[in-house]
């Protein structure tokens, strides 16, 4: 029985050792986590560089995704009332595997015109949206004052953003 016992608690042992450790999730009135991230091109986009306005964030995984490409056309319809309501939008995508040219391969199937950033398995924006499908409004001193829950087939699309800009 003490075998069996000491077997079982050395398995929880390494299981509990071999996870990663999980930062807590981000929430309304959290500062948003830094990031430097590659933008199309040779640019580096960070979000210091959005000091002083709005910022939505959204991540999406890669141009082969119907729901990712669903959701970037909606926002593209709303682009012009995000910006009016005086914040930028930025999508970052994180399957993308062909960099640039996929990110090319995007703009010429939406017609998106805002700002894209790669980040690969979200090796710099893994704090922001664990499954990848969540929506952050990010306010001018850098503090989260929205999260907008997204799944797979479901994501915060131009109506739901725009208002939520509205109500802060």
């Amino acid at each position: 029985m003490f075998t069996q016992w000491m077997t079982g608690l050395s398995i929880l042992a390494i299981a509990i050792l071999a996870s990663p450790i999980m930062a807590d999730e981000l929430k309304v009135g959290d500062k948003a986590p830094d990031f430097s991230l590659d933008g199309e091109g040779a640019e580096t986009i960070n979000l210091r560089d959005f000091k002083g306005k709005k910022l939505v964030i959204t991540f999406n995984r890669a141009n082969w995704c119907p729901f990712c490409m669903k959701q970037v056309v909606d926002l593209q319809k709303h682009y012009d009332a995000i910006r009016d309501a005086g914040a930028e939008l930025l999508i970052i995508w994180r399957e993308e595997a062909t960099g640039s040219d996929g990110l090319k391969k995007i703009r010429e199937r939406t017609k998106a015109t805002m700002p894209f950033a790669l980040d690969l398995e979200a090796q710099k924006t893994g704090a922001y949206s664990p499954e990848g499908f969540d929506a952050y409004i990010v306010d001018e001193e850098g503090k989260i004052i929205a999260i907008l829950e997204g799944t797979k087939p479901d994501r915060a699309m131009g109506d739901a953003i725009i208002e939520k800009l509205k109500q802060d």
